[in-house]
């Protein structure tokens, strides 16, 4: 059964990892990718813990806005080096390999978690395989493990932390604490559930809150060392026993923080999309649309509701009522966080798997008894259940699925710009967003003049006069996703004139006409039929704009009256 989970796993996980061909569409891989191919391996052991002079520290080859852990990125450059893939290209596919390895492998934690519950709280043995096929199936994990990024890494250490210590193998839960933390800083949140697995064990005796305190410095100690040697970057010199962090560090933090300030003045482009939105409704809806998928949550929730009926009952389910205080409790915090992005949530996916288990298990097994004979529950009844239940939960894993088996929207959109549009064109596209056409074979010669519209810019005459003269001078514009559009048009208050453009340009009612569209929806095919498509362009930003963008190409009908 495992087996079978994992190869379930795999497919979604490792299907079509170089989906861009090789365009770098995901600005954090592009940064990830130039660090990591600028780092040099040190000569020494010396030097790699040198904070001054190693060529590992992104500071000292000229990379020093740096706010993930570096651990990720040091493991995919000694893998590199080693494997002859120390280039743009390969060190992406890499980083996306063992992103999609290390989500993978938190199944077996997951299974064997559920395990120790099992024994724990007399569980049906089936729970720990419906768990694994849970978070096998679910949609968040599977993109990311799409992405070069550190939060597949992130979840894999900070789940591993927190399964050891319910298996009281402490020493073990602090390394991949340490580890997590070197992954990213957000590794905090999963220690204070961490310490409260492991006090179960000490502090029902008053005589053992001693050794519990000690077993706590030890825990914190090795996590320290850890996290050490797995990134020395992150204190500010290389003395092993001075835990001071990098002023640098804290300084860019610091910097991020001041640039997600949620108030009309804010002009960094990537929180306008936030500066109207009602953040606890937006997780909610993401996670469970996009993220979980509507079949999921309804079990999801029957398995909450199960594990809050039994805490009432018996103290035995303490350690399940932590994970599902604690997950409840991340998920509220997060949601009310000024930039809640849906892949902040990922690190309580496998708890919600766990969870969702419990659900579809009190419904495989629903009982109703009158006169001594049962209504409903029959074997029948149960086999029925689970084949619909699969068929139901595996639609959508396979929609969003089949964005990686189609060909890119943007990189479709750029061949069709190459095949079509007339040679030496202008073609505009947006600020902070990736100009098309990008970087495709070019089988007909042709060359293009491109510039950018200051889109996120304050509504001002200068601006104006800019944008005009452009979309004068234009022959093509194209909105390679709803970057610019998706955010401006939600505070009208802030950007007027550009959401008065924007709704005139999408509506037809500019010199500028549409003529092509491209979409990359996630659908459910069989061969030319579609039975099943999910127009999600109203999703989290993050959700769509790297993997499968909607891109709209207009053209500057001259003869057109209607300017803006």
């Amino acid at each position: 059964m495992t087996l079978a989970i994992i190869l379930l796993a795999f497919f979604f996980r490792f299907n079509s990892l170089n989906w861009d061909q090789n365009l770098h569409l995901h600005p954090d891989e592009r940064f990830l990718t130039m660090v990591g191919n600028a780092m040099k391996l040190p000569t020494n052991i010396n030097q790699y813990f040198d904070q001054k002079t190693s060529l590992m520290n992104p500071t000292n080859i000229g990379y020093n806005f740096f706010v993930y852990g570096r651990f990720p990125l040091i493991l995919t450059k000694y893998l590199a080096v080693v494997y002859n893939l120390d280039n743009y290209n390969d060190f992406t596919i890499l980083g996306r390999q063992l992103s999609a390895f290390f989500d993978l492998l938190i199944i077996f934690f997951i299974i064997k978690t559920v395990g120790l519950l099992e024994k724990k709280l007399k569980l049906k043995s089936s729970i720990k395989y419906w768990a694994g096929f849970f978070y096998a199936i679910a949609v968040l994990p599977i993109q990311l493990s799409h992405f070069f990024a550190v939060d597949t890494f992130l979840n894999f250490f900070m789940f591993g932390s927190f399964y050891f210590a319910l298996r009281k193998k402490n020493i073990f839960s602090a390394v991949f604490f340490g580890l997590a933390l070197a992954s990213k800083i957000t590794a905090l949140f999963i220690l204070p559930l961490n310490l409260f697995i492991i006090s179960l064990a000490y502090l029902q005796r008053p005589s053992r809150i001693g050794k519990y305190l000690l077993m706590i410095f030890i825990y914190l100690g090795i996590s320290y060392f850890t996290l050490r040697l797995a990134d020395p970057y992150l204190f500010q010199n290389s003395n092993i026993f001075n835990p001071t962090i990098s002023k640098l560090f804290i300084e860019n933090i610091k910097s991020l923080q001041n640039m997600t300030v949620k108030n009309m003045s804010n002009w960094f482009p990537p929180m306008v999309q936030w500066l109207n939105k009602n953040t606890t409704q937006h997780s909610l809806v993401n996670n469970i649309v996009f993220g979980l998928g509507i079949p999921y949550v309804i079990l999801l929730i029957t398995g909450i509701l199960r594990v809050l009926l039994s805490f009432l009952r018996k103290r035995e389910s303490i350690p399940i009522f932590a994970m599902l205080f604690w997950s409840l409790s991340f998920f509220a915090y997060q949601s009310i966080q000024v930039t809640p992005t849906l892949r902040y949530f990922i690190i309580i996916y496998p708890f919600l798997a766990i969870f969702a288990s419990i659900g579809i298990n009190y419904l495989i097994n629903f009982k109703i008894k009158l006169k001594g004979k049962y209504l409903v529950y029959s074997k029948t009844y149960s086999y029925f259940f689970i084949f619909i239940s699969i068929l139901i939960l595996l639609i959508w894993p396979l929609m969003f699925s089949s964005i990686y088996l189609n060909k890119n929207s943007r990189v479709e959109a750029s061949e069709w710009i190459y095949k079509n549009l007339p040679n030496n064109s202008m073609v505009l596209g947006e600020s902070w967003d990736d100009s098309l056409p990008m970087g495709v074979v070019n089988n007909y010669g042709k060359q293009f003049t491109s510039d950018q519209l200051p889109v996120f810019e304050p509504d001002t005459p200068e601006k104006w006069q800019k944008m005009n003269d452009l979309l004068m001078r234009a022959d093509y514009y194209v909105l390679s996703s709803n970057r610019g559009w998706g955010s401006i048009m939600t505070v009208p208050e802030k950007y007027p004139k550009m959401t008065q453009f924007y709704k005139l340009l999408l509506s037809n009612n500019l010199q500028y006409k549409k003529i092509k569209e491209f979409n990359s929806f996630p659908k459910l095919k069989i061969k030319n039929w579609k039975l099943f498509e999910i127009n999600d362009s109203w999703s989290d930003e993050g959700f769509t704009v790297y993997d499968h963008p909607q891109v709209l190409i207009y053209k500057n009908e001259r003869h057109s009256s209607r300017t803006f």
